[in-house]
């Protein structure tokens, strides 16, 4: 539970008791710098946009928490944690700004309470004739917000017209200046210091000047530019175009001669065409020449080749005799074999029944010899059904089965429950056997130095311990070596000593580790603050070696000042350790004494010049902040406590006495769970010899029930064994019956299968005989066609030549029949060329005055004529030819082009300086007068802690240089000079940060701004003077702007004025359920009481 107290200023009618109430006695109590100012209250009110009231719940650290500010100055206090800075995150993300501008959690959802689902602003703005009220719900399920002005739902845009209209910007820094975000602020350029005091304290027009004439001078800056290319690209093409003039001249009569060719060639098919119709009427020609030639020689050569068909037609027809004869003896072999395979089945036939019936024989024969056996078992069975077995109860035998089962089931459920627990109280005892071993290697480990120094580090800051078990147990995973804390590693020289060493390095140095690389380094936090969730640990780097830390002064200068040595010789251990206590300490720049220390000494000590700024006595340490600026310093000492660190008291004592408790409780609880293991096995050995028992009698049972169900199924089966032993011997009876027929019809079938086999060797040798006649035919048929193709190959012999010659000739028709068609073609061709280009002469007077003058040109002329102008082109090269000519034209169109290009370009450049001119007419005298108001604001606060400070603008021909400059002068021997992280300190620097923010609240349009922790970095004396001037200026009546000031530090005796109001934060887990029992006005009167 979290609360608020603010000192509010009380009302006027709980100060108006006539009874001397208890408010009244408080007020009497008081001085006046704690009274309440009801006047003020009277007078002062919110302004339009102001905040009045901030409401939270579940948000950040508070639970439940309520503030009222006052509408001047409202400075906000409390320790470091408790949640200051939560009433500026909530006053950013409650008006609907993104937390962006807190400079830290990014997310809405990191901004609702652990534990809780959701988060909740109300905020109420000063208004007219009401306030307004806006209130923001955060859901961490959903991580967005939902906004709600005056209880009913509100867009994103609502709400930024809403923040417009009174002039809030949370996202100008000059307004709103977070704890994270004062650095950012801090480190401004001045131009965008420039811009933020616009968006801060002009009017909304002057930011939009600024950003128009940027504009403009960035767009001229673009024309001027392009302007300037333009024009040089129009010089450059005119200068090109004067150098190709000639050259372009001699082109053109180039081109000229080029189309007197085309057009020459072009009538080329004039010339040709004559040729073309002459060569066709040769061709035609030749080829009835040789029609007349081929038909003579073939009425010559016709007798003789009709001889040689009548001869060839003789020859087919003999070649035919002998291939149907040839058909006739196949067919003559296919019958013959035919018979064969026939004969060969009727054999095969005889063959098989024969054995059927030796085989009937035989069975008939083991038939009768099996009749006797057949009648005897038909007997026997029928004795058998006689005597019934007599009946059995199987439901009994199956109850008792179920018996069995089911105790044997419980029994093995009751084994695997032991087994179970068994196994759990074996690996108890396995771990308490290994809890013994570790508490003897820990017991033997304490014995060591190694160990005494380990449970020395244990004592001090155990997770600094386990850090250290983690890097010794993994070496191999460092480049470099890793050091252990100042407490493990090093020791002093002189256990005397030790007290003073404690004094000037403290536990958080003595316990951190020390890594002598960067990757290391790196590995190292990540392993002990990411992986092992260690704390309360530090982890050191050292970049430096021992011997660059050198001591501040001499060893001579270090006694004239009656000191004995510096701390660091105090101490042995590994130099990197002792580089690293030089670092964090200055241990090489701290001074030691055995003895106590004259006044002269103390004196020398303090000095401004004194190379010393720490030092440690037998009794004190002593420490002198110097500030060379101001020429002053102040010293702090503090008496020496008695060391506990390194000393030779050792927790061994307290070690032995736990490493013999958890030695005890082992014991104890290792002979618990053997007790109980062998109570368990002793269980499951009799269990299981039950159970061997049950299994046993079971199998009985199941045995005997088996032997009377054989029984009973036999008998059962008596009934259909007769049926078939009486089957079986009828069949027998009635075989051996009828043999004597099956025998007859077989013997019968067997003579008629000889008599078809005889008939099939008749049949065979007919065939025979009729194959061999044809096949003497077949011979006569093959000598006569044999000596009709030898009186066919001399006649083809005889007429061969006539043939070669009637053949030769018909290819040359052929070839004379192809040229006519070619020549015809061509010609054809040709003459569509020629009606085409007559046609184009139409059109073309420069063709037809060509085709004029060669109106019987042969094509050798017509060659020669192409030839000789050619000739003419070759001696007048056009010096780039067509290229050059279109590059000369289309260049001439881009100077057209580009001059009139500028021309447009300087009616733009002249209408935007006169924009310019105009905007900047406005912009300027407005901005100059903002900066006047605001400089003479920073100097008068300056010069109320006697220095100076003015704010002036720094101009520029372009308006993105344009800033704010801010000149400041801390010491009276200087000049002003320019304000920047080179000269002046870091306080001086926030001393006129605030400053300026201060110069800006008189003429500013914001209701408000907040700015957190501002004063760090301040000495005691510039914050009580700002702290001053910011008092004198936020609670004027004059001011129109209410003032949020955060900090943790308070000074004591601050300025006070009954306008501000101070909030004091209290929270945490020891707050009261009921916050107002936690009275801050009470609290400072008893303090004022016991003051006296």
């Amino acid at each position: 539970m979290a609360s608020v107290t603010p000192q509010r200023r009380a009302r006027s009618d709980s100060l108006e008791s006539d009874n001397g109430s208890k408010r009244a006695r408080t007020d009497a109590v008081l001085p006046d710098s704690f009274r309440r100012s009801p006047e003020a209250r009277s007078q002062n009110k919110h302004q339009k946009g102001s905040i009045v009231r901030v409401k939270l719940a579940d948000f950040v650290t508070y639970s439940s928490a309520e503030f009222h500010p006052g509408p001047n100055l409202n400075m906000v206090i409390g320790p470091n944690g408790t949640g200051k800075s939560t009433l500026v995150c909530a006053i950013c993300i409650g008006l609907g700004f993104k937390p962006d501008h807190l400079g830290r959690a990014k997310q809405l959802t990191e901004f609702v309470k652990n534990g809780t689902k959701k988060a909740e602003i109300e905020i109420e703005l000063a208004s007219e004739p009401e306030n307004v009220v806006v209130t923001c719900r955060i859901a961490r399920s959903e991580n967005k917000a939902t906004y709600l002005i005056d209880g009913r739902q509100a867009t994103r845009k609502q709400l930024e017209k809403l923040m417009r209209s009174f002039s809030i910007q949370i996202d100008n820094l000059c307004q709103f200046l977070p704890q994270d975000k004062v650095v950012d602020f801090a480190a401004l350029s001045p131009a965008n210091l420039l811009i933020e005091t616009q968006r801060a304290a002009a009017a909304p027009e002057m930011a939009q000047w600024h950003d128009k004439l940027k504009k403009l001078h960035k767009d001229r800056k673009a024309k001027d530019a392009e302007r300037q290319r333009t024009a040089e690209t129009v010089a450059s093409h005119e200068k090109r175009q004067n150098e190709q003039e000639a050259d372009v001249t001699r082109y053109r009569e180039h081109a000229e001669a080029q189309k007197r060719i085309a057009a020459l060639e072009k009538l080329r098919p004039f010339t040709e065409y004559t040729i073309a119709k002459a060569r066709h009427a040769e061709c035609k020609e030749k080829e009835r020449k040789a029609k007349e030639t081929l038909e003579r020689l073939k009425r010559d050569i016709e007798p003789n080749f009709r001889e040689e068909q009548k001869q060839r037609a003789y020859v087919e027809k003999v070649n035919t005799a002998v291939e149907s004869k040839a058909r006739l003896v196949t067919r003559a072999e296919t019958t013959a074999g035919s018979h064969m395979v026939q004969h060969n089945e009727k054999q095969a036939t005889i063959e098989s029944l024969v054995a059927d019936l030796d085989a009937e024989k035989k069975s008939i024969k083991e038939i009768t010899k099996d009749l006797p056996r057949l009648q005897q078992e038909l007997r026997k069975t029928k004795n058998a059904m006689e005597n019934p077995p007599p009946p059995v109860d199987f439901a009994s035998y199956n109850e008792q089965l179920r018996e069995k089962v089911t105790e044997i089931r419980e029994i093995t459920s009751k084994m695997d429950e032991i087994k179970q627990e068994s196994d759990g109280l074996k690996q108890q005892v396995q771990h308490q056997h290994q809890n013994l071993q570790r508490i003897e290697q820990e017991r033997e480990h304490s014995q060591t130095q190694a160990g005494q120094l380990a449970n020395k580090l244990r004592t001090h800051s155990r997770d600094a311990a386990v850090g250290w078990d983690w890097i010794q147990k993994n070496r191999d995973k460092f480049q470099s070596p890793v050091f252990g804390p100042p407490i493990v590693e090093c020791q002093p020289k002189d256990p005397k000593n030790a007290a003073a060493i404690e004094a000037m390095v403290q536990l958080s140095e003595l316990s951190a580790f020390t890594a002598t690389s960067e990757a290391d380094f790196n590995m190292l936090s990540n392993t002990l603050f990411k992986q092992l969730k260690l704390s309360n640990i530090n982890v050191r780097s050292v970049r430096r070696g021992l011997e660059d830390f050198r001591p501040p002064c001499s060893r001579e200068t270090l006694h004239g000042l009656g000191l004995e040595a510096f701390v660091l010789d105090l101490i042995e251990g590994p130099e990197p350790v002792l580089a690293m206590l030089c670092d964090n300490r200055n241990i090489h720049a701290t001074g030691f004494t055995s003895k106590p220390l004259s006044t002269q000494h103390l004196d020398a000590l303090k000095a401004q010049n004194s190379p010393i700024s720490s030092w440690v006595t037998a009794t004190d340490s002593w420490q002198v902040i110097r500030r060379r600026e101001y020429n002053a310093s102040s010293t702090r000492s503090n008496a020496l406590r008695p060391a506990r660190i390194f000393t030779n008291v050792s927790g061994s004592h307290t070690e032995d006495a736990e490493l013999e408790r958890r030695t005890n409780d082992a014991n104890r609880a290792l002979r618990t769970a053997q007790d109980r293991l062998q109570a368990l096995n002793d269980e499951y050995k009799e269990l299981g010899g039950r159970k061997k028992q049950l299994s046993t009698e079971q199998e009985e049972i199941r045995e005997e029930k088996n032997r009377l169900q054989k029984q009973q199924s036999d008998f059962a089966g008596l009934e259909p064994k007769l049926h078939r032993a009486e089957q079986k011997l009828t069949d027998a009876r009635e075989r051996v019956r009828s043999f004597v027929e099956r025998k007859n019809a077989m013997t019968h079938k067997i003579d008629k299968l000889y008599l078809e086999k005889g008939q099939k060797v008749i049949d065979y040798a007919n065939a025979v005989e009729s194959m061999r006649s044809l096949y003497v035919q077949m011979i006569e048929q093959m000598v006569a066609s044999v000596e009709a193709k030898s009186d066919l190959a001399r006649l083809k012999e005889r007429n061969e030549d006539e043939r070669r010659q009637y053949q030769t000739l018909q290819v040359e028709l052929r070839t004379l029949n192809d040229a006519t068609r070619q020549a015809l073609a061509h010609g054809k061709q040709l003459s569509q060329q020629c009606r085409a280009i007559a046609a184009e002469m139409q059109q073309d007077e420069y063709l037809h005055k060509v085709y004029d003058d060669m109106p019987e040109w042969t094509p050798e002329q017509l060659q020669t004529e192409i030839e000789s102008v050619q000739a003419r082109i070759e001696m007048n090269h056009g010096h780039g030819g067509a290229r050059a000519l279109k590059e000369y034209e289309e260049r001439a169109k881009r100077i057209e082009a580009g001059k009139a290009k500028l021309n447009d370009m300087d009616k733009e450049l002249t209408e935007t300086d006169e924009e310019i001119t105009s905007i900047r007419g406005r912009w300027e005298p407005k901005l100059d007068q903002l900066v006047g108001h605001i400089s003479e604001a920073f100097s008068e606060n300056f010069s109320k802690i006697q220095c100076a400070g003015e704010v002036g603008i720094h101009k520029d021909e372009d308006f993105e240089h344009w800033a704010i400059q801010i000149k400041v002068k801390f010491r009276d021997n200087e000049p002003l000079s320019i304000l920047d992280s080179h000269r002046q300190s870091g306080g001086e620097r926030a001393v006129s940060t605030i400053f300026y923010l201060m110069a800006l609240q008189s003429m500013a349009r914001a209701p408000f701004r907040v700015v957190d922790e501002i004063n760090q970095g301040m000495d005691p004396r510039n914050e009580r003077l700002v702290h001053s001037r910011m008092v004198d200026i936020a609670c004027s009546e004059e001011s129109a702007s209410q003032y949020f000031l955060i900090t943790p530090k308070l000074l004591s005796g601050l300025k006070y004025h009954p306008n501000m109001k101070v909030h004091c934060i209290a929270s945490g887990e020891y707050m009261p359920e009921d916050h107002e029992k936690l009275n801050f006005e009470n609290l400072a009167r008893r303090a004022l009481a016991l003051r006296g």
